[in-house]
């Protein structure tokens, strides 16, 4: 890719901060809200359960670039209202589609983010527009565009003098009938060794289908993704646009206290729900579980390790200073009190050593009683 000069190969990696919210960093971030406003009751409620689910964003289309003409088009001005208003009830940032340069001069000092979709990648006019102001701009994937096609669109967005841009993927069109579009997970980490920008993905329009959401979601995490641009409604039977692939508000909220265990196992974070109490005893339910799980895992190494320790050696005094060091740094690094992680791995470390003393004992008893069975003199 020669032309690729702005999106850049072997930079550091860019991350985008918009009043508060980092896109690009070590958390993933949530996106979601209804692909259409339809009503200032059902933005108030869209808002609600992100918010609820520990979103950080509230999306909705004001302006519906549609395959046929006859499809709803979106509310315009009235919509964009809705959605602005909705989203500063819930303490959300609001992100909605333009297609043009009208409907970008009508958003741009209204809305935080600002999305160029997947049917207007390379309207090259509107790029360029878009290069202009200082707003974050998310650039999706066209249906059929290349990767390079991709990367050299946001091009003219950086070029024109816009260095916010987050790069979506959202599916791509192939043979494939059995979902709306196929979405390429391969792009996420094509994208990120070719370019420094973050890279989120959208697996709403990628499936068609809202029972797929859940697992593409995670997959996306798992290969990479800064975040999720997710579309959810109070009530998809009744959805002017996308209903089969809307998300109820439960679905939503329940997907979201499942993130946080893929995003540890990918080294990154999502703080799950925010909102009433309920959520956040689920979420730090769902946490102690898993540190339970993986501590039972811990012992069980341990354990293993007895036997190819000397009786004398079990203890590693040195080692043990060594880990210790380790995680009180990791800790550091998270914002994580180092005397709690001191604590805790010393009681951690005492029970694995009686642990393993116990087992070598028991390996021994068993060994002696092998050379001297019963009634053996």
């Amino acid at each position: 890719m020669k032309d690729l000069r702005l999106a850049g190969l072997n930079s550091e990696r860019s991350t985008i901060e918009v009043n508060g919210v980092t896109i690009g960093g070590k958390e993933i971030i949530l996106i979601g809200g209804p692909c259409a406003v339809e009503s200032s009751i059902q933005m108030s409620q869209a808002a609600e359960t992100v918010k609820r689910a520990g979103g950080k964003i509230l999306r909705g289309g004001v302006f519906k670039p549609r395959t046929s003409p006859y499809s709803f088009q979106g509310l315009g001005q009235e919509g964009l209202n809705y959605l602005v208003q909705a989203a500063k009830e819930q303490g959300l940032l609001c992100v909605t589609e333009v297609t043009d340069a009208p409907s970008l001069d009508l958003v741009v000092d209204k809305v935080d983010i600002i999305q160029i979709g997947a049917r207007n990648m390379q309207n090259f006019e509107l790029l360029k527009l878009a290069g202009k102001i200082n707003k974050p701009i998310i650039l999706k994937r066209g249906l059929s565009a290349t990767i390079e096609e991709w990367l050299l669109a946001a091009e003219y967005i950086l070029a024109a003098g816009n260095p916010h841009v987050i790069l979506c993927e959202r599916g791509i069109r192939t043979f494939e009938p059995s979902t709306r579009n196929t979405l390429d997970l391969s792009a996420v980490v094509v994208a990120k060794e070719l370019s420094h920008l973050p890279v989120i993905v959208d697996p709403s329009h990628a499936a068609g289908r809202r029972d797929l959401i859940s697992s593409l979601s995670k997959a996306a995490l798992a290969a990479g993704a800064d975040g999720l641009l997710i579309e959810m409604h109070p009530n998809p039977i009744e959805a002017v646009s996308d209903g089969p692939q809307s998300l109820y508000p439960e679905e939503f909220v329940q997907l979201a206290r499942e993130l946080g265990v893929v995003a540890e196992s990918v080294k990154r974070v999502f703080l799950g729900g925010e909102g009433n109490l309920e959520s956040l005893r689920t979420s730090i339910n769902d946490i102690d579980q898993s540190i339970i799980e993986l501590l039972a895992a811990r012992m069980q190494l341990v354990n293993k390790l007895s036997s190819q320790k000397r009786l004398d050696r079990v203890k590693d005094a040195s080692r043990e200073k060594e880990i210790i060091q380790r995680l009180v740094n990791l800790a550091t690094d998270l914002q994580l009190p180092s005397e709690l992680v001191k604590r805790i791995y010393s009681l951690i470390f005492e029970f694995g050593v009686q642990s393993q003393i116990k087992s070598r004992l028991a390996q021994e008893k068993k060994l002696d009683l092998s050379f001297y069975p019963t009634g053996s003199k």
